[in-house]
Order: C-alpha cells, then sequence, then structure tokens
C-alpha cells in the first residue's frame, strides 16, 4: 500500500511515494546512527575546505561551535578514523540479568509497590543504591507501570463481583 503526499514548497507540489511507513524510516535511520554521525562530520570538514569557518560549517549542520572545534582537532590528528564516532558503553549496569529476574519475582510478590519500596528492597537483596529516576526506570524495564491506587472497603463482601454480575 502508498500514498501519495502533497507538500506546497514555494509555488510547485511535492510528490512523495510511501515505500516505507514513518516508523519503518526512522528505524532504518537509528540503525545507521554511527553511518549518519560520520557523513554529518565529513560535511562539516567539507564546508571547512569549502574555506567557511568552523562555527558557519558547525552553524550549517546543527552543532555547537565547540562540538565543531573538537571535530577538527580531531580530524587534524587521525584523520577519518578520528571522526568516527566512539561510544564508550557507558558504565555497566549494578544488576545483572540475573538479578532483575530475581528482583522481579521478589515484587511479584509484595503488595502495594512504591518506588521507596523497591529501593529498600533493592538496596537489602543487592547491596546497590539508586536514585529515584532509575529506580522508574528498572521499574519500565521490568514492565511495570503506575496506577492510581483504590480503595478496598472492609465491609465489602468477598464474591462481590460475582453479586455485580448477578445484579446486571
Amino acid at each position: 500500500m502508498w500514498f501519495i503526499f502533497y507538500f506546497m514548497v514555494g509555488k510547485s507540489k511535492v510528490v512523495i511515494e510511501e515505500h516505507m511507513t514513518l516508523p519503518e524510516i526512522l528505524s532504518e535511520i537509528k540503525k545507521r546512527k554511527i553511518e549518519y554521525e560520520l557523513t554529518e562530520r565529513l560535511i562539516f570538514i567539507s564546508d571547512l575546505f569549502k574555506g567557511f569557518s568552523v562555527p558557519t560549517a558547525s552553524k550549517n549542520i546543527g552543532v555547537s561551535h565547540t562540538a565543531g572545534y573538537d571535530w577538527l582537532e580531531r580530524w587534524n590528528k587521525e584523520g577519518l578514523d578520528g571522526l568516527i564516532p566512539k561510544y564508550g558503553g557507558g558504565r555497566p549496569s549494578g544488576l545483572s540479568k540475573e538479578d532483575l529476574e530475581r528482583l522481579d519475582k521478589i515484587l511479584l510478590k509484595t503488595p502495594n509497590l512504591t518506588n521507596d519500596n523497591v529501593f529498600d528492597i533493592i538496596k537489602y537483596e543487592f547491596g546497590i543504591e539508586y536514585s529515584d529516576r532509575h529506580i522508574s526506570r528498572i521499574l519500565r524495564k521490568l514492565n511495570y507501570t503506575y496506577t492510581k491506587p483504590y480503595m478496598i472497603y472492609k465491609k465489602m463482601p468477598e464474591d462481590a463481583e460475582e453479586q455485580l454480575k448477578k445484579n446486571f
């Protein structure tokens, strides 16, 4: 299935055939992130060869001039290899996959979970202290969501749902 989109650019119409959906396009861009960043940096260097200043070349591709100066320095020291993005991978997680599975089993048994409860469980069981924000990330990773608490009345009969179904 394909669609043709018409956009007004100046006075002429531009036709775009939809060979892929927007989410598919964004997924392809993410797969090629390093290639994109390298291309962006090469465009920056080519602008410098054309005579643009570092601030102007940086502005042309939408980065700060300090990033431009960093790229220029790396280009001058290492050439093309200096422009390839170097991701260090970040800090290793305090909880392994096995620890997360164990935490999930503990959380399933724990009623009325709050971030504070999870913080205490992680601190007691694993000896690790995380910020509230990171606790939220861990819970989201384990597919937990926030829900609004609701009252359970003491006088409510245990078969209240069945009685409701019979009456309605």
